[in-house]
């Protein structure tokens, strides 16, 4: 299951950056008076009166006061946002003092080992999954005998720039099937050199090497495939992982690290 913990910090992070603007919204608006407004409806159109509360009595509002009533009702506005901002601001900070969604996992993986090998958990732990999607079976395609770039973990990959990627992905204890086959509409199987899992999410990323960027050839072949797989749903950021290199620009293990870490850490 997944843990929301740092989406919701996240949301009140913005939570936070929209008081900051409503109560500087509301700082140019202190000194507009205090005047209600009452509005209705003739043959379409709206219009707009002073109401006295006490005296129960309204007053039609000129158009030369429009820039007044614009004024106040923003700040009447501002006030009410400004208030369940803060509201909403309160409960998501409480409860991101309790939230532990893990704490469901936990109940299991604390049992004492004689209970637990007796007891099934109501869900897969982390490792049992994680070892499950590891265990998947499929048939490899064939590398040539040539080609000598191969993993820390004995995984035979194509290109010098894949053996960087793979080494990353394990040095770092990620979980990768490579190019294990996947259907595409419009284009049918397609291998993609790595799929990669998020242990802590449970996500799958496909990550594609682009190689030879500089090649029309092969960057119009791929911007076709890159397109194909946008229209599949596969979106970078999203469930896409993708990085470039030319000849004049080699793959950078800094940039591989940033991604790593970004989505599959």
């Amino acid at each position: 299951m997944e843990n929301y913990s740092e989406i919701l910090k996240n949301q009140l992070n913005e939570i936070n950056d929209l008081i900051a603007k409503s109560n500087k919204n509301l700082s140019k608006l202190q000194n507009v008076p205090n005047r209600n407004i009452m509005v209705s409806q003739c043959k379409g159109c709206c219009q707009y009166y002073w109401y006295d509360k006490v005296e129960n009595k309204k007053e039609y509002i000129k158009k030369t006061e429009k820039g007044e009533i614009r004024r106040i009702l923003q700040r009447d506005y501002e006030k009410a946002i400004n208030k369940k901002l803060n509201s909403l601001k309160r409960k998501l900070s409480k409860f991101l003092k309790t939230y532990d969604i893990d704490e469901i996992e936990s109940v299991y993986t604390n049992l004492p080992e004689a209970r637990k090998i007796l007891v099934t958990p109501i869900l897969e732990t982390k490792e049992e999954f994680v070892k499950k999607w590891e265990n998947v079976a499929y048939e490899p395609m064939e590398i040539s005998d040539n080609i000598e770039f191969v993993s820390f973990n004995g995984v035979k990959v194509r290109s010098k720039s894949e053996l960087i990627i793979a080494n990353m992905l394990e040095q770092n204890g990620v979980s990768y099937r490579y190019e294990y086959p996947i259907m595409l509409n419009g284009l049918g199987t397609v291998r993609p050199d790595f799929l990669c899992l998020n242990a802590r999410t449970g996500k799958e990323y496909v990550w594609e090497h682009f190689g030879m960027m500089d090649n029309v050839a092969y960057a119009n072949k791929n911007i076709n495939k890159i397109q194909t797989y946008e229209q599949n749903g596969f979106l970078a950021g999203k469930n896409m992982i993708m990085t470039f290199e030319a000849s004049s620009t080699p793959l950078s293990s800094s940039v591989v690290m940033r991604m790593i870490e970004e989505y599959l850490l």
